[in-house]
């Protein structure tokens, strides 16, 4: 059975949609957990309403005091999910296409058969984007973003390439995240989670439009468009010191992730990717020339054109 996670908050405009969605996926073995934060809307509302409809597929919980955050939100979701054998994550405004679950799952299946159920493994894909009315932006994040759907190690130390929401996760990859999904310095729960399947697992994406991911201005992330000048003048306009303080918050991650998993790095013999996650992590206390040619010598390098360039002054 898949466990979703649904997070939630003041989330009625979109919630019934989301939740119908699910209820006509291909694949029907599915329970929902839903945490709400504080919800001033009619949100907790619909959540009781699809309860009543469907009292065997869901239980919801109201966050008392609120997480304060959709990181938070979703870290203590999957820590009520440790005994899942199965996880979804599942923001509250998407909309799920029919065969989400089933494609998932298939790949899934690949997976266990290639490396076993005790390894820990990651399923994830592609969204297309639409704005609030569902008209299509694009129907490729991974096309409009311009980071790709495979990563190296090195790639991914800089710039997270996996989409929360479409992340398919095993009970074994999930029991290894949770004990560090509630520290400061973790950026997301997703990032954390695709390092973790990238370093000790193993990880398969779906190259096809799992969900529409609605594009709106109360989005926590949302999709960037790599091409888009607006965007690029942008990030230029936000400072070098916005980008130096994101480089930081990534290398504090990084640092973070090699402390709590030191003794998995040495139990499983990933001497070198641990050095490689030390030495990024320190690149912090090192000369501009010293972090250029760590990313020269390691590859590790944001996709885009734009981006690097950004990264080579600023990085």
């Amino acid at each position: 059975m898949i466990t979703i996670l649904l997070a939630t908050y003041n989330g009625e405009e979109y919630l019934r949609e989301q939740l119908e969605s699910i209820k006509t996926q291909t694949y029907t073995d599915w329970k929902i957990i839903a945490a709400d934060d504080g919800s001033r809307d009619k949100t907790v509302e619909i959540l009781k309403e699809f309860e009543s409809e469907f009292p065997d597929r869901i239980e919801y919980m109201e966050n008392i005091p609120p997480t304060g955050s959709a990181k938070k939100n979703f870290a203590k979701l999957m820590s009520e999910a440790s005994e899942s054998e199965y996880i979804m994550c599942c923001d509250q405004d998407d909309i799920w296409k029919g065969y989400k679950l089933e494609e998932s799952m298939k790949k899934m299946k690949e997976l266990e058969k290639r490396y076993g159920k005790a390894v820990p493994l990651l399923i994830h894909g592609d969204v297309e984007v639409v704005d609030e009315k569902e008209d299509v932006i694009s129907d490729s994040m991974f096309k409009l973003s311009g980071i790709p759907p495979v990563a190296t190690i090195s790639e991914l130390m800089v710039q997270n390439n996996v989409t929360g929401c479409t992340m398919l996760m095993n009970q074994a990859l999930l029991r290894k995240v949770i004990k560090s999904l509630d520290r400061e310095e973790v950026i997301m729960h997703d990032y954390i989670v695709a390092l973790y399947a990238k370093v000790f697992g193993y990880t398969d994406v779906i190259e096809l439009p799992l969900l529409s991911y609605r594009q709106h201005v109360d989005n926590s992330v949302g999709a960037k468009n790599s091409k888009s000048i607006g965007y690029l003048l942008k990030r230029f306009s936000d400072g070098k010191n916005n980008y130096k303080k994101a480089m930081s918050e990534s290398r504090r991650q990084i640092k973070m992730f090699a402390e709590v998993y030191k003794e998995e790095f040495v139990l499983n013999e990933k001497s070198e990717e641990y050095k490689l996650l030390c030495e990024y992590s320190e690149l912090g206390d090192r000369n501009h020339l010293s972090r250029v040619l760590f990313y020269i010598k390691n590859k590790a390098w944001k996709k885009g054109f734009i981006r690097k360039i950004m990264q080579i002054f600023w990085g």
